[in-house]
């Protein structure tokens, strides 16, 4: 008995060090250019995270902080959509490459837009005390808490999930299983994207009362619904890979130049249509590869 414990545990150290130096190995050789492509997401992550609180809970002149910090979050969405485009570009892409995106992304998309959203909901002066254990917090306050909560849960979780199954070629990125969390954290933050416009165009907070009560029941559950769609096994496409990368027609192009300068004139109400679009996409998807192909002969669920 005590021999072959000894030998276990000899087999044991004898794995570990056969494993240090190619640990070692890959933290010495680590590519340079993604990983601050990476970093740079967490860093506007964190800069979000700053300008959300920066006017404290509850005060209505933190709206323009509140905008900027949405804009931040746009920011690190295209660091996180570069970083692994670098990586697979110049054939760099590593273990520690990708476990560095979910850490950054955490902070970008996880801890970002809850903070976002509890901050928003506050100035509209809605739901007071926004507080976990406080006797006098209300009940709406508390379950504003708990939906942030229950986001940043969310959003690790998918991350968690996507690292194990993530691969680097291309054609493990075309589709993604569940709601993917960049694409989370910019249905919030366009969400606050058009509640900032649309009060600029009110003369004031306390003349706004219609829009104050919407943005007050409309982001938390919004922020709900993505953190559960984070989760799901619904389908979504990856639209950069499977609509901009490669070779197009040139109807294509041309539907997409309008696309876009569509977005960019009326750009305070494409942002918030286009993520709840894509977020709807998913289960809409999957109800009509169900229930919609099912009548077409030849057809089968993909």
């Amino acid at each position: 008995m005590i021999s072959n414990q000894t030998d276990d545990e000899t087999a044991d150290v004898d794995a570990l060090r056969t494993r240090q130096p190619l640990r070692k190995t890959v933290l010495r050789s680590t590519a340079a250019l993604p990983v601050l492509v990476t970093l740079m997401n967490g860093t506007a992550g964190f800069a979000s995270i700053h300008y959300a609180t920066k006017g404290g809970l509850g005060n209505a002149g933190n709206l323009p902080n509140l905008m900027i910090a949405a804009w931040l979050i746009f920011a690190a969405l295209l660091f996180d959509a570069l970083d692994g485009r670098v990586a697979r570009m110049t054939r760099q892409a590593t273990d520690f490459g990708a476990m560095l995106d979910s850490l950054c992304d955490i902070i970008s998309f996880g801890v970002a837009p809850a903070i976002l959203m509890v901050h928003t909901v506050a100035i509209t002066k809605q739901i007071p005390d926004f507080e976990f254990f406080e006797p006098q917090a209300s009940y709406l306050g508390k379950a504003v808490m708990v939906i942030a909560v229950i986001y940043l849960c969310c959003a690790n979780l998918r991350l968690a999930r996507f690292t194990i199954e993530n691969a680097p070629d291309l054609l493990h990125h075309m589709y993604f299983r569940g709601l993917p969390s960049p694409a989370a954290a910019v249905l919030v933050a366009a969400m606050v994207l058009l509640f900032g416009n649309l009060q600029g165009a009110e003369e004031g907070l306390k003349s706004a009362r219609w829009l104050n009560v919407t943005v007050g029941v409309a982001l938390p559950a919004m922020t709900l619904t993505a953190a559960i769609l984070m989760v799901t096994q619904f389908r979504y496409s990856h639209l950069l890979n499977r609509f901009v990368v490669g070779r197009k027609p040139f109807n294509h192009i041309v539907m997409a130049v309008f696309v876009i300068a569509a977005a960019w004139f009326f750009r305070q109400f494409t942002l918030p249509l286009a993520a709840f679009a894509y977020a709807a996409s998913g289960p809409v998807g999957t109800m009509w590869r169900k229930f919609g192909s099912s009548g077409r002969p030849g057809r089968s669920e993909a």
